[in-house]
Order: C-alpha cells, then sequence, then structure tokens
C-alpha cells in the first residue's frame, strides 16, 4: 500500500513537472514576439490609425506580456507633418520598444519617414537604402518661413536627443536637406544598425539597452517570433482614400456626375456624385483646404446657375474652370505644411491635372455645343400641309384636336362652329394652340 502511494506521488510529480516546464516553455515563445508593422507610402491619417490600432494590439490585457518590441518598416516619400506629430505622439505611449527599419533593400525613408526612424527606441537601415529631405513643403515649393522650420527643427531635435542620437544632423534634415546612406547614417550616429534582413536585424538588436520615454530598457529578442500586423478593414479603406490620387478621382468624377444629376434627374447620378465627393473629403482627413473646397462650392454653384438660366456661356465655363482649380488644389495647395519630397508632390501635381483635364475638356465640349445650339437664328414654323380633318367638335371656346399632315394639334375656331369630322384650315397659330376655320 505504502509502495503504491509513492509510486502515485512519483508519477503525480513527474506529470506536474512537465505541465510547469510545458507552460513556462510556452510563456517563454510567447513572449519573444516582435510586431511587425508596414509604414508604406504615403504619411497619412490611416498611417496613424494603423500604429496606432498595433501598440494597442499591445495595450490589450491578454497580449501585453505577448511582445518584446513592435518593428516599424519604413518604405516611403513622406506624407502629411500633422499626421507624422500624431504618430510621435502614439510612438510615445508604446508599452514596449520601437525599433524603426528602413527596409526592403533598394528602398527610402524620405522626409516624413525620416523623422519617425529618429523617433524609434532603436533604429536601422537596410543596404542600399536613404533616408533624408525632410524640409516640409507647400505644394511644390519649400517652406523657408522660420517660424514653422524652427519649430520642426527643434521637434526632431528633442527626439534625437531622447535617444542619444546626433542631434546636429537631425536638425540638418530640416535645414539642409541633407540625405545619407546607411553607412553614412552609422557613421554619424543617427541610426544603430545596419541590417541585411528582419532576422538579421533581430541578431544585432538582441540585449541591446535603448532608451525609451518610459526609461532605459534591454532588448530580448533571443528566438523572437516576427508576427505580422494586419491592417482593420477601417484602416484599409482610410488609407485607399487618403491617397492623393484616388481623392482627387472621386472629386473629379462626383463633381461632374453631381452636374450631370442635376440637370437629368432620374438616374441617381446627383447621388453617386455627392457620395464620391464625401468619400473624397473622408480621405483628405484632417489636411482638407477649405479654400479649395470654397472654390468646388463656388464652381457647382455657377454652373447649376447657368444650367437654369436662359444662356450658357461664361459662368457655366467660369464654374469648370474653377472646379479644375480647386480639384488640383485639394492636393498640390493643402492648408498645412506636408514632409513630402517636392518630386513626388510634382508629380501628384501632373497625374492629378490628367485626370482632371479629360473630364474638363469633355464637358467644355458640350458647353460649346449647347452654347451653339441656343445662339443660332431662330427659323419661324411652318406648316407643310394647311388644311386638315377636326376629330373633336370645336368652337370659339371649346378646344379640340385636329389632324394635320399626320400631326394631332389641339385647336379652336376662330369664329362659327366646327363639327366633328369638318375639313378645317389653319389661319394662325398662338403658342402650342391652332387658329382653324372650317372649309367651305
Amino acid at each position: 500500500m505504502a509502495l503504491s502511494l509513492c509510486i502515485i506521488v512519483a508519477i503525480l510529480l513527474v506529470l506536474t513537472s512537465t505541465v510547469l516546464f510545458a507552460s513556462a516553455q510556452s510563456q517563454t515563445e510567447i513572449e519573444n514576439k516582435v510586431l511587425w508593422v508596414d509604414v508604406k507610402g504615403f504619411i497619412s491619417s490611416a498611417t496613424s490609425e494603423n500604429i496606432a490600432d498595433a501598440i494597442n494590439q499591445i495595450n490589450s490585457d491578454s497580449n501585453h506580456s505577448q511582445y518584446s518590441a513592435i518593428i516599424l518598416v519604413l518604405d516611403t516619400p513622406g506624407g502629411s507633418l500633422d499626421a507624422t506629430l500624431n504618430i510621435l505622439e502614439i510612438m510615445q505611449k508604446s508599452p514596449v520598444p520601437i525599433i524603426t527599419y528602413v527596409f526592403p533593400q533598394g528602398t527610402s525613408a524620405w522626409s516624413a519617414g525620416t523623422i519617425i526612424l529618429l523617433a524609434g527606441d532603436y533604429a536601422a537601415m537596410s543596404p542600399v537604402t536613404t533616408i533624408g529631405s525632410a524640409q516640409p513643403v507647400l505644394g511644390t515649393t519649400p517652406v523657408n518661413d522660420t517660424k514653422v522650420i524652427n519649430a520642426l527643427k527643434e521637434k526632431i531635435v528633442s527626439v534625437a536627443e531622447v535617444h542619444d542620437r546626433n542631434v546636429t544632423q537631425a536638425a540638418r534634415f530640416i535645414t539642409d536637406n541633407d540625405n545619407l546612406t546607411p553607412e553614412k547614417a552609422l557613421d554619424r550616429k543617427v541610426i544603430e544598425v545596419v541590417a541585411e534582413n528582419p532576422q538579421d536585424l533581430l541578431n544585432k538588436a538582441d540585449n541591446a539597452t535603448v532608451r525609451t520615454n518610459n526609461g532605459t530598457k534591454v532588448l530580448d529578442l533571443s528566438n523572437a517570433e516576427i508576427v505580422k500586423h494586419n491592417p482593420s478593414l477601417r484602416v484599409m479603406l482610410v488609407d485607399f482614400l487618403s491617397n492623393p490620387l484616388i481623392a482627387t478621382t472621386f472629386f473629379t468624377i462626383g463633381f461632374f456626375a453631381l452636374i450631370y444629376g442635376l440637370t437629368s434627374p432620374g438616374f441617381g447620378a446627383e447621388i453617386a456624385g455627392a457620395t464620391l465627393i464625401i468619400l473624397g473629403f473622408v480621405g483628405q482627413g484632417f489636411d482638407i483646404n477649405w479654400a479649395a473646397f470654397a472654390l468646388l462650392a463656388i464652381g457647382v454653384g455657377l454652373l447649376a446657375y447657368e444650367l437654369y438660366s436662359p444662356g450658357f456661356g461664361a459662368l457655366g465655363i467660369g464654374g469648370i474652370a474653377v472646379i479644375s482649380i480647386g480639384s488640383v488644389l485639394m492636393i498640390t495647395q493643402p492648408v498645412r505644411p506636408l514632409l513630402i519630397q517636392e518630386e513626388h508632390l510634382g508629380n501628384l501635381a501632373v497625374i492629378s491635372a490628367l485626370i482632371t483635364l479629360p473630364f474638363g475638356a469633355f464637358t467644355g465640349f458640350i458647353t460649346y455645343k449647347v452654347w451653339l445650339s441656343k445662339h443660332k437664328s431662330r427659323v419661324d414654323f411652318t406648316f407643310q400641309n394647311r388644311e386638315g380633318t377636326a376629330l373633336d367638335a370645336i368652337s370659339k371656346n371649346k378646344y379640340g384636336f385636329v389632324l394635320i399632315g399626320g400631326e394631332y394639334w389641339k385647336a379652336k375656331s376662330s369664329k362659327s362652329e366646327i363639327n366633328k369630322g369638318d375639313k378645317v384650315r389653319i389661319i394662325d397659330k398662338q403658342g402650342h394652340i391652332l387658329i382653324v376655320e372650317p372649309v367651305v
């Protein structure tokens, strides 16, 4: 009996030890995870929302202990200054260290991407990549206002100081539009390492001491599993609408559809146009250019007024011009500065014009044709046959229909009463009413 009890106790101890060991091993595997977040294309409100979602995933009670770090993978020409500053604030709230990484090879993190790179707790670049050119622009013109430049320069300097990076070089990204390769960035203490691939990055960053807003931390990335963050449906929709080309296309098609709907009601074009316009506004986020919106509204008002007025001329053509300018300004002249390369923004403006011009040319052609038709010489209406047959009894005070030249006309008698079936002759026309008399 005692022997059996000892055997049972031994088995229980072995099972307990096995469960505890498996649990500890599983916990170790869970804790060594890294969240991979892609930051690609134009930096917009969708980008900041996606990063916020990733950090919220880390902050959730069930996932907080699963991740050792977040990797923001940068491949961007730049974007909105407001969105960039919002991303910096979001990064400061991260419960785990954030690694910023320019990847894959051959890509760049210019302008806004450079600022985000410097804000990382641990910064890295893959070979044959580039950073720099962070001077803000308005339209295609660089901003030289010292108020804006100095504010942004001090912001990026403070970000560099927190992470013990080269503050002089950080400032030059704004003031001198410096561009650096990975080797130069490493030599000037802008980044911590050059890593060929994600696994190389994890190996080099493991056990590194980083300075975060929550104090000094040591990265534990040994055997870390990379988990890719998938954007939510909302983020994907906002990201799609935030594309400047998509927003411009929606605005252009929407306004012309709205115009068509106002002139030809019943087909639903006005509803489709209004929907596209609203989606275009959503895509603009917090960077909506109210001046451009006013131009668009004025343009639509001019066209709507002209379409319901007696003539179609200068007001209609002016409305088309205002809409075209407003659509282009909605991208190339935002209210707030952008952190993006001038060449990239210039390309967006050219493509925007190429999208807008065909619609403007088509509407202009229609306008020209309508103008010609309204200014043609008036031709007096004449009947090929001035005699016909009464289909109803007609008198001076009683209307009826007559058949003349194979056409039905409403008519009344000039003097005497006319019976159904009598032959009649046209003697006058008052609007759409014929004045007839009996043929004797």
